[in-house]
């Protein structure tokens, strides 16, 4: 009986100080702003956060470029994003006092989230201070080359949230304009059981969704009928409010991240 307790305080002291450390961690969660040479206007460049499930000092992040509609003053939270041109996903982990290693994941073989190998180089987020991403330096390579390709600084937070799995009815665009916002169309479907079912021109099919890291998604085909699977099975899915207005009004997008080309956005707005 004596063991028996010992073994539950033991466990109980173990499970508190992960806690600790997932609550007292290097990365805030959340979604913050920042800026690069690469970008015009008053466009951004965001970064969501998500904490690892298991390692305290791991997160995975989402950098994604937010075109924004010029011309319209106020406050973060009504600033409205048209289109996402270009997104990259990493696992962040701590590699120093304030800074982590961004490893770029991909999608293997075997239907996994994985390292991807074919970097030189890992992206390097650099922190100006422990807990916050204000004055924080991301450092971005592009793969089989040492040069960098990017630096964005963060200050501040973007309006977006990274949610869980969304079901419903989506569209998948091609308007980089964000003309399609308003249409009612409906070109694939996100069941509760997480199937997803695309009636698209050159995706058609049936995929079981499975998250495989927090916050990342994967699709499987569910026969061998599929039309445009490589469209699909090869991208790591997020599904992102980029524009939380809630509780007033909300619209989710399903982005479908290619890990081989970051321009290559697979944009899905959700219907209601």
């Amino acid at each position: 009986m004596k063991t028996s307790a010992r073994s539950l305080a033991l466990a109980l002291a173990a499970s508190l100080l992960a806690s600790a450390a997932h609550a007292g961690g290097l990365l805030p969660e959340g979604s913050f702003g920042g800026s690069s040479p690469l970008l015009k206007g008053p466009d951004v460049m965001a970064l969501l956060v998500k904490k690892d499930r298991v390692n305290p000092t791991a997160y995975y992040v989402i950098l994604a470029e937010y075109t924004r509609l010029p011309y319209i003053p106020g406050p973060e939270r009504l600033e409205i994003a048209r289109w996402v041109p270009r997104l990259y996903v990493y696992r962040a982990e701590q590699n120093g006092k304030l800074s982590l290693a961004l490893k770029p994941l991909r999608v293997s073989a075997a239907g996994e989230i994985v390292a991807d190998e074919g970097y030189a180089t890992p992206g390097i987020l650099t922190l100006a201070k422990k807990g916050t991403l204000d004055g924080a330096v991301l450092t971005r390579y592009e793969k089989k080359s040492p040069t960098i390709a990017e630096t964005v600084t963060f200050q501040g937070k973007v309006s977006s949230t990274w949610e869980d799995y969304v079901p419903g009815d989506y569209f998948g665009s091609k308007d980089s304009t964000g003309g399609d916002y308003t249409r009612k169309d409906v070109n694939t479907r996100l069941s509760k059981d997480k199937v997803a079912d695309f009636f698209q021109k050159d995706i058609v099919g049936k995929f079981d969704v499975a998250e495989k890291a927090p916050g990342l998604y994967t699709f499987k085909p569910k026969s061998a009928a599929v039309t445009g699977g490589d469209k699909v099975v090869t991208r790591i899915g997020a599904f992102v409010d980029i524009v939380n207005w809630k509780p007033f009004m909300t619209t989710d997008e399903l982005l479908l991240i290619n890990p081989d080309d970051a321009k290559d956005v697979g944009f899905y707005y959700e219907r209601h």
